[in-house]
């Protein structure tokens, strides 16, 4: 199922570069809110509406089970759960920002090296963090715990502080709970010297006793987060006043009222001329691919090659699909068994984000090099090519855009568009609600 709804949004993407069977849409109209029912039926695809629910998650039994995400939103939000009792995934992940933070990089117990991407879709991409390196959300967020930039807690302290805090919720969820209470030092097989030392000195079952704690806490993280569902915008309602009145005449104020002129230009450009929705397209604006598109390179002493290295993190992650902690059999990991471990394509590339709420999570790009929309817009209108260092590139990296070479109007009327894909805050929703 996962593959199919996947394919579905690749499909979209095929569809987005052969927009010039669609005349009426992209060409522009003397009346702005002309649509055609096949233009109709394009952007559809665009819409919420055609959102299907996220995919089925095989490697997580308790995707779906509504005491895990109770559980997961009871940790998503603790602050206990980390080094200080200081941070928790709210801090980076806010709801009130759209589950991002606002900087340009990540920052808890020290700062990292990319910018916070929004949870929001999440739940229906098959790779996790800007480079891919997770292939689940129950993978991914065992990864900030032991972050020393994050959450900065060893497995161990991880696991009794969970049951000290949760222990009921989690004992009527997953059953009995070990007693950890006799492990004193901090363990773990990530973090520095003493901590990898101490958690090789601990017996078989008492480190897998901590990973069944600490995979379960992934899990009905998991849970939690594919309950956040994106609130429609003002272009979900155009689209759907659109299709609801198939264009008819007497619905031209309706539009009106809903999409400015300008909004609408936006719109037929970034279908159209602009070439946008090649990579940006289906209900949420994303491929869910990996792209060097020659965003400025953030620190040319240490290039960060994107998906080139996260594929490799991934392929020796202890907490995959294929791996002994999944609830899947072999055959239903896809994504892993037919992975891309290399190419020249992979190098700096990072993935497609979602443009969903775009103008209100500002900066941009992995690791925020862009202060605002203008400043995208001008990069993509005049692309420079990608960063190269012979001593650090294993190859020089695909550069996967052409320039738009759009004047300043047409470039004003896109960032209005990506405007009306701002989601009202959901007041009323338990699942975005600390």
């Amino acid at each position: 199922m996962r593959v199919i709804q996947v394919t579905l949004f690749r499909v979209i993407a095929v569809i987005a570069l052969t927009a010039w069977q669609y005349p009426a849409l992209w060409a522009g109209e003397t009346d702005a809110y002309a649509f055609t029912a096949a233009d109709i039926v394009f952007l559809k695809s665009f819409s919420l509406s055609s959102l299907p629910p996220p995919p089925v998650a095989p490697s997580n039994s308790y995707a779906d089970n509504s005491r895990a995400a109770k559980l997961g939103k009871s940790l998503f939000f603790d602050q206990r759960l980390s080094k200080d009792e200081k941070f928790s995934c709210a801090s980076c992940h806010q709801p009130r920002l759209y589950f991002t933070d606002g900087l340009a990089r990540a920052r808890a117990h020290g700062t990292a090296l990319r910018s916070t991407p929004t949870l929001l879709g999440a739940a229906w991409s098959p790779w996790q963090y800007w480079d891919g390196r997770k292939d689940s959300l129950w993978s991914q967020a065992l990864g900030p715990i032991e972050h020393p930039g994050e959450m900065a807690l060893d497995r161990t302290s991880f696991a009794k502080k969970l049951l000290q805090h949760h222990g009921d919720e989690y004992r009527a969820l997953f059953g009995n709970s070990p007693d950890l209470s006799a492990l004193q030092k901090k363990a773990s097989p990530l973090g520095n010297s003493e901590t990898i030392d101490n958690w090789e000195s601990l017996s078989d079952r008492s480190r897998r006793q901590i990973n069944r704690v600490f995979v379960n806490a992934g899990k009905a993280l998991m849970a939690y987060q594919r309950q956040l569902r994106l609130p429609r915008a003002r272009f979900d309602r155009f689209v759907d006043a659109l299709a609801r009145t198939q264009g008819e005449q007497d619905a031209r104020t309706e539009f009106a009222s809903i999409f400015s002129q300008a909004e609408v230009a936006g719109m037929r450009l970034f279908m159209g001329k602009a070439n946008c929705a090649s990579c940006h397209n289906g209900p949420l604006f994303t491929n869910f691919e990996f792209h060097n598109i020659g965003a400025p390179e953030p620190n040319p002493e240490q290039v960060d090659l994107g998906r080139y290295a996260g594929v490799q993190t991934l392929a020796a992650d202890e907490f995959t699909c294929l791996s002994e902690w999944s609830d899947a059999g072999p055959t239903q990991c896809e994504e892993m068994r037919f992975l891309k471990r290399a190419g020249a394509e992979l190098v700096g590339a990072f993935k497609t984000p979602t443009l969903r709420n775009v103008a209100a999570t500002a900066p941009y790009m992995q690791a925020g090099q862009f202060e605002n929309l203008a400043a995208v817009l001008n990069h993509y209108n005049v692309p420079k090519p990608p960063y190269y260092d012979r001593g650090q590139h294993p190859n020089r990296p695909h550069f996967d855009i052409l320039p738009l070479k759009l004047d300043a109007p047409e470039l004003a009327s896109i960032a209005a568009f990506l405007a009306t894909l701002t989601s009202d805050y959901p007041e009323d929703d338990i699942w975005w609600a600390q």
